[in-house]
């Protein structure tokens, strides 16, 4: 039970001693013109209050809310109480009007923070971190203009607390870690076997290295994965640092890590022709790839070699030059053997009926000044296919050994879809003209895979695929196992990247007492509130690193059409609401094209979810050319029009600020990776959803 200011607070979200029923605890996230949105405490959802019910209350304060709507696509709720006030620093854009200064907050706070003294080094559209207090800004920091992308980043991490930079007593300890001299006794020596990593060409944290043999008719698959825990242990200050970061953080060319780099690109990457302490995973398949046993083995490995993704597809695509091949020589006859295994286990997880949508993700390259040069949509070979499966395999297989012993774990569960997104869902595939009679509230993933192949055999998959995956639930990490809807598995966890995860480093550190102690009450004791406490810590801390990513992922796409004003571009209709259409490009940006940037009168069409204007329609999946009316870096926002504009400049400083949603619309798109191997190239959408 927590207190804030005077009141309880249980774990769920419940006001203690409230009279009314449904009184609830929120977090306040942001406001718009029209009122303000709070997340619920008991982690149901965001609520929206409207303006004349906000009582006050500014971002990141607590409030005491009272339900007053619950129909509608988003429930609705008052400000009984603002139980603490959290508001204080923010970030924003600077801004000198009439030789005075004002900071307008990234957080949609409506109006201008006036500013009393003028800062140094701080020049007109500069975005900035500000302290509020008394009604008035006073700027902490500053992070440049508000028209470069890694600004506006900079700003984006000031926003959500995310700091870069470990604490000197965590570099301490894990530079301390780093130089220890390794006794390998004990563990399984596996040096002699052939073992390959296989990543991404700039990869430097190889965490995840693979085995095959073949045993009769079946296989022996061995997945390796660094042993983190080995170095960070449970009460030291790099476990909680760790814990506290939940995960790494990608974007663009910046990474933002869980661990000091003398552990992550150091001793705990299985670099080539090193010796490395690792915690494997030895499954037993047969012939149709289907589980018969499995082992957890501490032990000592050497990679062969660094495999490539893109080198090895060369390979298998009977491309690769004579170099190629006289690096791979060793491991030839292993690589041939994963890939007809590989292609098996994806026949099998299909035939399953796992949920497989198609990845949108990006590449986005900037020069040494830090600006963005391309934005292009990441393909995806048949080695990176290859390693997912054998990921997905590892990460069933320690879930499945864990909970047969009974013992505690943090699981990776996804639920099934609520009922309400699956009649928003039925709602679009009707307008887009796809037969809907099959979707039921006790729909199973098999299910959604056929209406997939429908939505394919539409010409629109695409976009569709984006909006059955908008009706899946979200992905989280639990100490109770059950299930995963989307791989449609009984059993599932993190175990393959503690480099980058918090949950895989918490399942090695449980896995390490059960196989050198064996299964006991005494580790269900000692690990009972450990997995509770570090799967709520690690669900948030996703959101939070899934919120950074997409924001700033949005404003260098921004940066990038900022330079492409007035240009046309062929684009799919991605999206439509009231209030316009989104169109996304085939580089994967997106931008919404409004009614009044449509040649002529153009209406919305609630029953057909179309625009019509022109003699045109305007619907879900249509092609059509775009030209870009405008970016602005600051907020990641895009506008198309189908109007043919006249000469253009990118709008740094903005007289309007255009509102800023709770998400950039992408973002309901995005989903965290299978096993988060990033940034080697795109996930097929079949291990997690959003």
């Amino acid at each position: 039970m927590e207190c804030e200011g005077l009141l309880l607070i249980t774990k769920n979200g419940r006001v203690q001693g409230a009279k009314e029923a449904g009184i609830m605890a929120g977090v306040m996230r942001n406001l718009t013109k029209t009122g303000g949105f709070a997340s619920l405490a008991d982690g149901s959802g965001d609520t929206f209050i409207k303006k004349q019910y906000l009582e006050g209350a500014m971002p990141s304060d607590i409030v005491v809310l009272k339900p007053v709507r619950r129909g509608g696509s988003l429930p609705e709720a008052q400000v009984v109480k603002i139980a603490k006030h959290n508001f204080s620093e923010f970030t924003g854009t600077f801004e000198l009007i009439g030789g005075r200064g004002f900071v307008t907050a990234d957080s949609a706070v409506r109006g201008r923070i006036p500013v009393p003294e003028l800062p140094p080094d701080i020049h007109n559209n500069d975005k900035v971190l500000a302290r509020y207090a008394n009604g008035v800004a006073v700027i902490v920091a500053g992070f440049g203009s508000s028209a470069s992308a890694a600004a506006c980043c900079g700003a984006v991490l000031g926003q959500l607390h995310i700091r870069r930079e470990f604490p000197a007593e965590v570099l301490a300890e894990a530079r301390q870690a780093a130089a220890r001299t390794e006794n390998f006794s004990g563990r399984l020596d596996l040096r002699g076997s052939v073992i390959l990593t296989i990543d991404g060409a700039d990869s430097k944290d190889l965490d995840d290295a693979i085995s095959l043999e073949k045993r009769g008719e079946g296989w022996l698959l061995g997945v390796h994965i660094a042993d983190v825990s080995h170095y960070v242990k449970a009460g030291s200050q790099l476990d909680a640092e760790a814990l506290r970061r939940g995960t790494s953080i990608y974007y663009a060319d910046s990474v933002i890590p869980m661990l000091p780099k003398e552990l992550s690109n150091g001793i705990c990457s299985l670099n080539p022709n090193e010796d490395r302490p690792a915690f494997t995973a030895l499954m037993e398949l047969d012939a149709q790839g289907a589980m018969q046993g499995c082992e957890i083995k501490k032990t000592v490995i050497r990679s062969r070699v660094k495999g490539v993704y893109s080198e090895i597809n060369r390979i298998f695509d009977a491309s690769a030059d004579d170099a190629l091949q006289e690096k791979y020589a060793q491991v030839a006859p292993s690589l041939k053997m994963m890939r007809a295994l590989a292609h098996t286990l994806t026949l099998r997880r299909l035939a399953r009926g796992a949920v497989d949508i198609d990845s949108d993700d990006c590449k986005i390259t900037v020069d040494e000044n830090g600006s963005v040069v391309t934005v292009e949509r990441r393909s995806q070979g048949e080695a990176e296919i290859m390693i997912e499966e054998f990921m997905l395999c590892a990460n069933e297989s320690v879930a499945t050994y864990a909970s047969g012993l009974g013992m505690p774990l943090v699981y990776r569960v996804h639920d099934r879809p609520e009922a309400k997104k699956l009649d928003e869902l039925a709602v679009v595939l009707r307008a887009a003209g796809i037969d809907t009679r099959d979707i039921r509230h006790d729909m199973q993933p098999q299910d959604f895979a056929k209406l997939l192949h429908k939505a394919d055999a539409t010409g629109k998959g695409a976009v569709l695929s984006g909006m059955v995956l908008r009706a899946m639930a979200k992905a989280r990490y639990s100490p109770d196992c059950t299930g995963h809807f989307g791989l449609a598995l009984e059993k599932y966890c993190h175990f393959t990247s503690p480099i980058r995860r918090y949950p895989d480093l918490a399942t090695h550190r449980i896995l390490t007492d059960i196989v050198t102690q064996g299964p006991g009450d005494a580790i269900v004791k000692r690990y009972r509130s450990f997995t509770q406490d570090a799967a709520e810590s690690s669900s948030q801390n996703e959101i939070t690193a899934m919120q950074v990513e997409r924001y700033c992922e949005s404003i260098y796409k921004a940066e990038w059409m900022s330079r492409h004003l007035g240009e046309s571009f062929e684009g799919l209709i991605c999206s439509v609401r009231p209030f316009g259409f989104y169109v996304r490009l085939d580089n994967t940006v997106e931008g919404l094209c409004r009614p009044e940037n449509v040649p002529g009168p153009c209406d919305y069409d609630e029953r057909r979810m179309c625009f019509v204007g022109g003699g045109k329609t305007y619907a879900l999946g249509d092609s059509l050319p775009v030209f870009v009316a405008r970016a602005d870096v600051a907020t990641g926002q895009i506008d198309f029009s189908l109007i043919a504009p006249h000469p253009v400049t990118a709008s740094p400083q903005r007289s309007e600020r255009a509102p800023r949603p709770n998400k950039p619309h992408s973002a309901e798109h995005g989903h965290p990776k299978a096993h988060s191997r990033r940034r080697p190239g795109p996930r097929r959408k079949q291990a997690e959803h959003k």
